[in-house]
């Protein structure tokens, strides 16, 4: 046992250093509030900065693209002159459309350089022949080489000096097909620049290292903020949940108030109550048991002495007082064992036909000695044998456990009445003593374990507090009805009902 207990302690101890070597709630609520800023700054330096540049290109092609489709669809309008000019206006781009006779049919050029408008007659025959092969637009970027690669090097400067031309500027032309209402085919060429965007970019990286550094700073303070907000009343009631170990639990008085920390709050309140009330059960229970142990076992030591010791007590009468007191110890026992059975899941309900009515005089007939010792009286109306499909051994404790229960708690007559009925296919089986009742208040904690009336009963044999509880677990196990009535003065009775097989 010793043993035992050294390696509980040692478990215990073991899962206590576990418990603070892990992060706790407002560490990982903090922590977490921080990854989330640090993730949004990458998303925000990779599509600002990093991709900013493949993002403006795709943007120029769906630009052209798109406004190639809106000549094309107004190829045949007169008005197509005045389109074309302001689509030239709204893109910067340079628009050329002609006929396949190289005839022009409208032209706009706003940006200087263009290309398309000056572009040979072998490249524009090349062009319109891929753009009738492929049946979409054709798009083709070229590099813009100017001035500043053949002249300017910034390795020549000292300080802060523009970059060289690497190339970037890019010109992209696209090209499509179309028919005109007189059937000739036409051509619709647009050519827009694609400037480097490194002066943007640099613009947006300054601000963005001011943007990253107020929000690092934004997201600490929240983090450290919200995450003590958020924590503090759940660390306060686990502090408070310690005491719980000895039934003690005081509500956290807090400001901020969490509709989760108010649940949590009221749960510990009714465990603690439980715990309480199920600590006080079991020191009656233990108390309960220890005197009526002690009773039997006084009277099988003193009898067993005496037997020994004085000769000619050797008599039929004392062997008998030992056989009684071993029979009201082993119902002690048995209760015991039958609740620990029930409660460790391993009891198995064995369904089969049985007549119901020899059962209970069978039952009925153990208790001979005790009618003929003490007086009691227990009275059976069967009215007729029935058959039931239930577990027989089961369904004999339930009603050994309510006779017991009955005799401990019967008024002076000393009656018990069990009465069989039959009706729809139905077998109810009543109970009825003649005690002082149960309490209204207490019909609902009877059948809890450990409980016991505090009314005062005559049989000291009988009343560990489980015989009820034991009773409702086989008939909860077996799915039936079962209750119990009472008025206080003129006794109680309990039922149940079993399916007539």
């Amino acid at each position: 046992m010793k043993k035992s207990e050294a390696t509980d302690k040692l478990s215990l101890k073991s899962r206590m250093m576990n418990y603070k070597n892990s992060l706790g709630i407002r560490s990982r609520i903090f922590l977490y509030f921080l990854l989330f800023t640090g993730l949004l700054l990458v998303l925000l330096w990779l599509f600002q900065i990093v991709f900013l540049d493949e993002f403006y290109r795709l943007q120029k092609t769906e630009m052209l693209k798109s406004s190639s489709d809106s000549i094309v669809r107004n190829i045949n309008n007169e008005n197509l002159q005045t389109l074309v000019d302001r689509i030239a206006e709204d893109n910067e781009v340079c628009v050329l459309v002609i006929d396949e006779n190289l005839k022009l049919i409208v032209s706009a050029e706003h940006t200087p350089g263009c290309i398309i408008h000056h572009m040979s007659i072998h490249d524009i025959l090349r062009y319109t022949e891929m753009a009738m092969d492929e049946n979409e637009s054709v798009l083709r970027i070229f590099p813009m080489l100017g001035f500043r690669n053949e002249k300017y090097d910034e390795k020549k400067f000292s300080g802060h000096v523009p970059s060289s031309d690497d190339g970037s500027a890019r010109s992209m032309v696209t090209v499509k097909a179309t028919v005109l209402e007189d059937g000739r085919r036409a051509f619709v060429f647009l050519n827009a620049t694609v400037t480097p965007v490194t002066a943007t970019v640099q613009t947006i990286r300054n601000e963005l290292i001011f943007i990253t550094v107020i929000l690092i700073l934004l997201s600490f303070l929240i983090s450290l903020v919200l995450s003590k907000r958020i924590t503090s009343p759940l660390i306060a009631t686990t502090q408070a949940a310690k005491q719980l170990s000895i039934g003690e639990y005081t509500p956290v008085l807090s400001s901020i108030s969490y509709r989760e920390i108010k649940e949590l709050n009221a749960q510990l309140i009714q465990t603690a109550d439980d715990l309480k009330r199920v600590e006080t059960m079991q020191r009656e229970l233990i108390a309960n048991i220890s005197h009526d142990l002690r009773t039997p076992l006084t009277l099988i030591e003193g009898y067993a002495e005496v037997m020994r010791d004085l000769p000619g007590e050797n008599t039929p009468e004392n062997m008998q007082v030992i056989i009684d007191e071993t029979k009201r110890l082993s119902t002690l026992v048995n209760a015991i064992l039958d609740y620990s059975v029930s409660k460790s899941g391993k009891d198995v309900i064995k369904n089969e036909k049985f007549d119901l009515t020899s059962s209970i005089n069978s039952i009925l007939e153990r208790y001979g000695k005790l009618k003929e010792q003490d007086g009691y009286h227990i009275i059976f109306e069967p009215f007729k044998n029935v058959c039931v499909c239930a577990d027989e051994l089961k369904v004999g404790q339930v009603i050994y456990n309510l006779i017991n229960n009955a005799l401990t708690y019967t008024g002076a007559d000393k009656t018990v009445n069990v009465v069989q009925t039959v009706s729809n296919g139905k077998v109810k089986i009543e109970i009825k003593d003649s005690g002082e009742g149960i309490e209204p208040d207490e019909l609902d904690s009877i059948w809890e374990r450990y409980y016991r009336s505090n009314k005062a009963h005559k049989r000291a044999a009988i009343g560990t507090g489980l015989g009820l509880n034991i009773v409702k677990g086989i008939l909860d196990s077996h799915g039936l009805e079962y209750g119990v009535e009472s008025e206080i003065k003129k006794g109680s009775t309990f039922w149940f009902v079993l399916p007539e097989a």
